[in-house]
């Protein structure tokens, strides 16, 4: 299987979820009472899956497979087999946080999570809701009108993402795909380079880069807006650097664009 869990899962419906949601943050609220906004998350963890007892598992493992290269994940709390929470110690929830929460209900299928943070001065929770499920994920639109290429180098990087696509589906972080892209190219030190920056047709920096081949680097991005303007930033990088190509790849859900900028 291309996603394995630790531990069995199972699904709630939002108010199954929600009963059992009313529960955990009753006692994350006593916790926060009793011990501050000072500790870390582990001991954190520790001790509410305590409070909580067999119901609750910590860390649970979900671990993503592609031919040889393997990502592992923890959720924090899994409670009563489908319910995930998510536990932080921060100043202040910000959006990836969700995202990270949105990633782990994608890959388990589960519909509902709770983030809950310790480390502000009164508690922090929020319900994080996912409403696609990996059937529907696994099922994309292929848009190569502006994939013109006759590298078979880059044949085969089309390949490699539409069959990791077809395994572990689309939505998730752009970095996770980039990170098994990497892998399967030969890893970080075959392919992330070093390329001259210019400025007035001159060579005046450096930066690193994710290449394909030898002045060819490539982009994996997941953008929902502004689609065109990321496109210009790119023309831009290409123009102003010692690159010749830029392989670009947008991954939503239900699309995937291939472009090549040069």
């Amino acid at each position: 299987m291309p996603i394995e869990t630790s531990s069995p899962v199972k699904r709630f419906s939002q108010d199954e979820f929600g009963a059992v949601a009313y529960e955990v943050v009753g006692h994350a609220f006593s916790l926060h009472q009793e011990l501050g906004r000072v500790f870390d998350e582990s001991p954190i963890r520790s001790t509410l899956s305590h409070i909580i007892g067999q119901r609750a598992k910590e860390e649970v493992c979900v671990r993503l497979m592609h031919r040889n290269f393997e990502k592992r994940y923890y959720i924090d709390l899994l409670v009563d087999s489908g319910c995930p929470f998510e536990l932080k110690t921060v100043s202040e929830l910000v959006e990836r946080h969700r995202l990270q929460l949105i990633q782990y209900l994608m890959l388990t299928d589960l519909r509902h999570g709770k983030l809950i943070n310790f480390g502000s001065e009164s508690l922090q929770h929020e319900f994080v809701n996912c409403h696609e499920s990996t059937e529907h994920r696994r099922r994309f639109r292929l848009d190569s009108k502006r994939w013109t290429t006759n590298n078979p180098v880059a044949d085969r990087f089309q390949e490699t993402i539409v069959e990791l696509l077809r395994d572990w589906g689309t939505g998730l972080d752009h970095g996770l795909y980039t990170e098994a892209v990497t892998h399967f190219l030969g890893g970080p030190d075959v392919v992330r380079q070093t390329v001259e920056t210019l400025w007035d047709d001159k060579r005046v920096g450096k930066q690193v880069c994710s290449l394909l081949a030898p002045n060819e680097a490539f982009k994996i991005t997941a953008l929902r807006r502004n689609i065109p303007a990321y496109e210009l930033h790119l023309r831009q990088f290409l123009k102003n650097t010692s690159l010749n190509k830029i392989y670009w790849v947008n991954v939503v859900s239900g699309e995937v664009q291939f472009v090549v900028i040069e």
